[in-house]
């Protein structure tokens, strides 16, 4: 995640921002971004798009001030996963929040992210944990920081190349096997999914 230049959270260049999801090409981000959320227009897709970006961007600043304690990024991508869903699903309420970070992982998000959530956490014994499991513990995670404040007592790998670490929520010890940037990726990826299916593309 690079910090790069000091940029304010108005000034995303939304294109590019989104690019890692189109193997890096700006051009290809671009032109997906135009034909969802062309200039001008309000729509649901420019809303999954933009506040997805938001939250994300706000995650990635976290690590200035508070490096090494992903539950403040996993806070902001769940904050972004809910919105997402609320969007597809056309959800007006003011609740439902697990209900919606569900639903973004196991019905908008595709196999292949999936089937890495599938394998992102795994028990002290060495059986990984299933989907469902590994998007409830995400969402404890984030209850422990907004309900709790507790944002300590969760890590992530920085990469794979390190050993995985013991990540706790509540009474809940699990052993990490995915890293913050590849989380980042699928919410990102999650967001594009859901833009192209609110613009119906």
């Amino acid at each position: 995640m690079s910090q790069g230049a000091r940029v304010h959270i108005a000034d995303i260049d939304f294109p590019a921002f989104y690019s890692s999801v189109f193997g890096g090409s700006t051009e290809a981000s671009t032109k997906f971004y135009e034909a969802v959320a062309p200039s001008g227009v309000y729509s649901d897709a420019k809303i999954i798009l933009h506040q997805t970006a938001r939250m994300v961007w706000l995650a990635d600043k976290v690590e200035d001030v508070a490096l090494g304690r992903p539950a403040f990024q996993i806070l902001f991508y769940l904050t972004a996963a809910e919105l997402v869903a609320k969007i597809v699903a056309k959800y007006e309420g003011e609740a439902e929040s697990k209900k919606h970070v569900q639903k973004f992982f196991s019905e908008i998000c595709e196999s292949s992210q999936k089937e890495r959530l599938e394998k992102a956490f795994r028990t002290v014994g060495g059986s990984f944990v299933t989907l469902e499991e590994a998007i409830n513990y995400l969402y404890r995670i984030r209850c422990d920081v907004v309900h709790r404040g507790q944002y300590y007592m969760f890590s992530l790998p920085p990469t794979m190349t390190d050993i995985p670490l013991l990540s706790g929520s509540g009474n809940n010890n699990l052993i990490a096997e995915i890293t913050l940037p590849e989380l980042r990726q699928i919410i990102l990826q999650g967001a594009v999914l859901a833009a192209k299916q609110v613009a119906g593309i």
